[in-house]
């Protein structure tokens, strides 16, 4: 199916309709939607009832170079990143709650995949939201929000380079430890020789991670 461009970014049908799952797509800092669209061409072939938003960053990416973010790297740090995913949130999650009505598909039937920034905003929602998702896929990021959800169901996938320089594996650790102790179902995967990219290795665990979270559904 061709992917159609609306407001926020980039939608893909289901090869069959309706759809039956949502796969959201969140981009790292300074990107587009279209950087992670690829992903969604490859996993489509085994989620051929699954429909793919890749989403652009809710504000113009301040470092230039006409890209978007989800929030401010500038002058970030570990006091005050919490605070700015959390400020970051709402916009993300009104554009959610649109596509999930658009699609007409609930929380129970939507899968967030991000990378990097858009990763610290996937884990975000799990962890601050009562709704949850049917499964997260977290590529090169980071946990920076405190977990207050009740909801401790959806399964969550860590996928980082070994080499990454940007966000060290170290996060990687330090997300599945806290993560695992709240009693989120989670598998962590280190690349090694990966940097902070998506590599073919991680692209497939990608899309076995969806195939369990959104197989059922689609089989439904």
């Amino acid at each position: 199916m061709a992917w159609q461009q609306f407001e926020h970014g980039w939608r893909r049908a289901p090869l069959n309709a309706p759809a039956k799952g949502l796969v959201v797509l969140l981009h790292g800092v300074g990107s587009n939607a279209r950087d992670l669209m690829p992903l969604a061409d490859i996993w489509s072939e085994v989620l051929p009832d699954t429909a793919f938003v890749s989403l652009d960053g809710t504000d113009p990416f301040d470092g230039g170079f006409g890209g978007r973010q989800w929030f401010s790297l500038r002058d970030v740090n570990e006091a005050n990143r919490e605070a700015r995913i959390a400020a970051a949130y709402p916009a993300l999650r009104r554009v959610l709650d649109a596509e999930l009505a658009h699609w007409q598909i609930t929380f129970e039937m939507l899968a967030l995949v991000g990378f990097s920034q858009g990763s610290m905003m996937a884990l975000h929602h799990v962890a601050a939201s009562p709704e949850g998702a049917a499964g997260v896929v977290a590529y090169s990021g980071r946990l920076a929000s405190a977990i207050v959800s009740a909801n401790r169901t959806t399964p969550l996938t860590l996928i980082h380079g070994e080499d990454d320089d940007v966000i060290p594996v170290s996060e990687l650790e330090r997300a599945a430890d806290a993560l695992s102790q709240a009693g989120y179902p989670l598998d962590a995967y280190v690349l090694p020789g990966v940097g902070h990219t998506i590599t073919a290795d991680g692209v497939e665990l990608g899309r076995t991670a969806l195939q369990h979270a959104l197989g059922a559904v689609s089989r439904d």
